[in-house]
């Protein structure tokens, strides 16, 4: 054993702030967040350190300027070896040593026992934007190769996470990339058994703490979370014996002492190296249109080319680069040539996509294979098998039948996988492949040679990397998220969007709970900007304000030839995609969750009956008289494939009988003045809905909450109600009230453009008028006073000091620049894009003694073009000189505007505007 172990027979306090330097191997110290561009970003002061009793359980300190916090109290890392749960306390001839790797310190335990060494090493780092520290276990081989099922760092109750006042939210990383991400209070009903994949925030007042998993390790991470528990664990599935090497699993922790999970988050995940850091910092995301949304699987060859048209002549082409053929074209899933829509093939038509000035991308699904394709008849060893068959992932006459999955781990699949990649690119012409539905790489019992899923999966995708080449772009979809990194350059991180204001709501909420994956991980793709109605021009303004503050893959989708010409205007603004890395805030708190419910006030009164359940249609059911007792009983909430109906299209009736008492204090009956709500929840895909035989709402679209104003005189206070609730539904998303959980997408995000330059989306996801109110300093936004600049109505807004005060309509945003006040004058917005000072603002500097503001215009299109200038007391604007002929209007705020009726031929235009003294007003701005 290496000479500085020292074995450890009592309780040791390991102070990771300078151990002796040991001859134990180092692993790579934890990067540092401050290279990577984020929206805001603080340093924080003091670090962790670890402690270990004399059973070699673990708990984590942060040290700062106050009293000393608990973070992780008393967690006991475990291995399973074979059927034994091995724990640090039972290693033989164990002892403590320390190493000190670049940038870090830590303190190693090591043993052995039942056949293998275990080394758990528990490290921390200074230097990064928040103290970070990380516990890895490696498993090494004594004297056989025992089977090793996974690793436990902790088992804890909630009080011995993050302790302190209040309770213990999580943000919870859906499994699969298309999965859903939400926030839960740990230990309520409704987050008992969920778990979040590959990374987890935990948040405990302003307080929060990040935990996350390599990528490359044997196992499948995840934070579980039980009714009094917090756990994670990384399963090593299936089990297989150690490498004669070793196999090792790594949890990394951050904690941020005035954030939330998700800041934390933010900082923890980062790229290994200053050069990938580099990379990605600097990597444009790619923007263009596909066929996904509007024209879907029935898109045709003539369908895409009327669109590569359009788009020529539409969009600048510098910034707009790539035209997606998605799902639809080909012959059966596993056989990816073009099927009768697309007569002429991939090569023709990727050649009339170069030639009109674009790059060209195809959609495949490589791990999968279908009837249709051939391929699982004559190649049924690629296949991943359950116990006896071969699994079943899909079926869809569209894709050709029963659909398998493929199983990477085999050599011949992983040649199937590069040829493939290799011929979309050299033969067929694509400059980037989109491969969905990987996660059916990880179904099945077993894999080839051994290898656990993530192995597999990894393998796979390697497969794939290698035949495309450096150049090509990969971008996943419904991906197992952990060990996609270091293979893809974009990932779709959330369930399809649609163009309706439920079908926003879902992406929008992953955009945000993702954040922490944009330029770390990859470039996150939040699915297709789509614009078109029934979409709203305030919900298209919504939709668009948050994928161009996020800054990831931006995709038109909707069928641009027929869309309305406000609408394509607004499309041009997401152009080019800004260089950023936006996030919400406000994401460390969970609302009460009450539907179904009566909502009176703040008053809510459940909706607590048995519900009715009946399949067919007639208008009777509505009626309150009606009687249901002969109905079956059905569970809320629950697609009604769950309960015995699979496959059923078409309409189906719930009812429920609730009693509402009389309300304390209050007049029973019409005369009660509260505002009526009834929360009902989400139903998949359209419902009407009736309480007491009255009408109260209907809605389309499965991803939309319902929530509908009840009528005073249609409540019975102190007695029985009826609620009836029409449901069609069925197809691909089952049908029936699925789910009661709000799940509301964050109210206000932040990107910073340039520096100090900020781009606030403020979002009403409700019915009625909101009224927002956040303090800057919680937007990371530092000063005393600031302009600020409404973006959708191109117009300055009120000064702002220490708070951002808006109003905004019901399902729309309000989206606001901010920059601090000088004394002198300043461009505070412009026409360009939606993301202020990232895109056509360079070169701004103030001549003194000339009185002129000066700067270029850069990277403008055909379209007019603005600039608003803040004008501080005693000066008026006075003459423009520019490149381009230009006019100057003074607001009556004060403020300066310089116009061009076009932005010309995309040349910069480099302006200069002189001021001259003046008596007025400290100017005012309008709302």
């Amino acid at each position: 054993m290496p000479t500085n172990i020292v074995t450890m027979d009592r309780r040791t306090f390991v102070l990771l702030t300078g151990g002796v330097s040991g001859g134990l191997v180092a692993r790579p110290a934890l990067a540092d967040a401050r290279q990577r561009p984020r929206p805001h970003r603080r340093d924080v002061p003091g670090r962790l350190r670890f402690e270990l009793d004399e059973r070699r359980r673990w708990s984590l300190w942060y040290y700062g300027d106050g009293s000393p916090v608990p973070l992780v109290r008393d967690a006991e890392v475990l291995t399973w070896v074979g059927d034994r749960a091995l724990t640090l306390a039972e290693l033989e001839d164990s002892a403590v040593g320390s190493r000190r790797p670049p940038g870090g310190d830590a303190v190693v335990v090591r043993g052995r026992a039942a056949g293998v060494w275990v080394e758990a090493e528990f490290l921390t780092a200074g230097g990064a934007a928040a103290p970070q520290a990380a516990v890895t276990v490696t498993v090494f081989p004594d004297r056989f190769l025992p089977t090793v099922k996974g690793v436990r760092f902790l088992r804890v109750a909630h009080a011995q996470v993050l302790a302190g006042d209040g309770s213990l939210v999580a943000l919870l990383n859906g499994a699969h990339s298309s999965d859903p991400c939400r926030i839960v209070t740990v230990g309520a009903r409704d987050a008992a058994g969920v778990a979040s994949y590959a990374a987890c925030g935990l948040t405990r007042g302003r307080r929060g703490l990040a935990i996350a998993f390599d990528a490359g390790e044997p196992g499948e991470a995840r934070v579980q979370l039980s009714a009094d528990e917090v756990e994670a664990v990384s399963d090593w599935l299936p089990p297989r014996p150690l490498r004669p090497e070793g196999d090792a699993s790594r949890m990394r922790l951050c904690f941020d002492p005035e954030g939330d999970g998700l800041e934390a988050l933010s900082t923890v995940f980062v790229p290994p190296s200053p050069v990938d850091q580099e990379r990605l910092a600097e990597a444009v995301a790619p923007a263009g249109w596909c066929t996904r949304s509007e024209l879907g699987s029935a898109a045709s060859e003539a369908d895409v080319l009327a669109n590569v048209e359009f788009c020529a002549k539409t969009f600048d082409r510098r910034f707009f680069r790539y035209i997606e053929l998605d799902d639809g074209y080909e012959r059966a899933v596993g056989a990816w040539e073009t099927n009768d829509r697309f007569p002429q093939g991939h090569a023709r038509l990727t050649d009339q996509i170069h030639a009109a000035g674009f790059k060209a991308g195809l959609w495949v699904a490589p791990f999968g294979v279908s009837d249709g394709s051939g391929v699982p008849t004559s190649q049924p060893d690629w296949l991943l098998r359950d116990a006896h068959d071969p699994v079943v992932c899909a079926v869809r006459e569209a894709w050709g039948g029963n659909v398998y999955a493929l199983d990477g781990a085999h050599p011949k699949v992983q040649q199937w996988l590069f040829e493939l990649a290799r011929r979309a690119v050299r033969e067929w012409g694509y400059d980037y492949v989109r491969v969905d539905m990987l996660h059916w790489a990880q179904l099945g019992a077993s894999h080839f040679g051994g290898l656990t899923h993530a192995e597999a999966y990894r393998a796979g995708l390697a497969a794939l990397r290698d035949g495309l080449g450096t150049e090509a772009l990969l971008i996943g979809s419904r991906a197992p998220l952990q060990h996609a990194a270091g293979f893809v350059n974009g990932m779709r991180i959330g369930p399809d969007v649609d163009a309706s204001w439920g079908g926003i709501q879902a992406p929008a909420q992953a955009a945000g709970l993702r954040s922490f994956f944009q330029r770390a991980a990859w470039l996150n793709d939040p699915d297709c900007l789509v614009v078109r109605p029934p979409l709203t021009r305030a919900a298209a303004e919504l939709w668009a304000s948050l994928v161009a503050v996020t800054g990831g893959i931006t995709l038109f989708s909707d069928n641009l030839p027929a869309l309305p010409p406000d609408r394509v205007a607004l499309l041009q603004r997401c152009l080019p995609v800004a260089r950023l890395a936006g996030r919400p805030i406000e994401t460390g708190s969970v609302g009460p969750a009450v539907a179904p419910a009566v909502v009176a006030g703040g008053d809510v009164y459940p909706v607590s009956g048995s519900w009715r359940f009946r399949t067919g249609d007639d208008p009777g059911y509505s009626a309150r008289g009606f009687d249901e007792e002969a109905w079956e009983t059905i569970q809320v909430p629950q697609r009604w494939d769950e309960a015995g109906h699979a496959g059923y299209t078409g309409i189906a009736w719930y009812r429920v009988r609730f009693t509402l008492p009389p309300p304390p204090g209050r007049t029973v009956g019409p005369s009660d003045s509260r505002t009526l709500t009834l929360e009902l929840g989400k139903i998949a895909d359209a419902d009407q809905t009736f309480l007491n035989g009255l009408k109260i709402g209907e809605t389309t679209g499965p991803g939309e909450y319902r929530r509908y104003s009840v009528p005073s005189e249609g409540v019975n206070w102190g007695g029985e109600n009826v609620l009836a609730v029409r449901v069609s539904g069925g197809g691909k998303d089952a049908g029936g009230i699925w789910s009661v959980r709000r799940d509301r997408p964050a109210r206000v995000w932040v990107g910073e453009g340039a520096p100090r330059w900020w781009t606030v989306v403020a979002a009403n996801w409700d019915n009625e008028p909101l009224q927002v109110s956040v303090p800057l300093a919680q937007l990371g936004i530092s000063g005393t006073t600031f302009d600020a600049y409404d973006v959708w109505r191109d117009a300055p807004a009120p000064d702002l000091k220490a708070t951002l005060v808006v109003s905004v309509e019901p399902r729309s945003a309000r989206t606001v620049a901010i920059r601090p006040a000088v004394a002198r004058p300043q461009i505070i917005g412009t026409t360009r894009h939606i993301v202020q000072g990232a895109v056509d603002v360079a070169d701004e500097s103030w001549d003194a003694t000339a009185r002129t503001l000066k700067a270029a215009a850069t990277n403008l299109d055909a379209r007019a073009y603005a600039v608003t200038i803040s004008v501080p007391k005693g000066l008026r604007p006075a003459t423009c000189k520019a490149d381009r002929p230009c006019t100057v209007r003074r607001l009556e705020s004060g403020h300066a505007v310089l116009e061009w009726p076009a932005g010309g031929d995309g040349r910069d235009i480099r302006w200069a505007l002189t001021f001259r003294s003046a008596t007025t007003g400290r100017r005012t701005g309008k709302p």
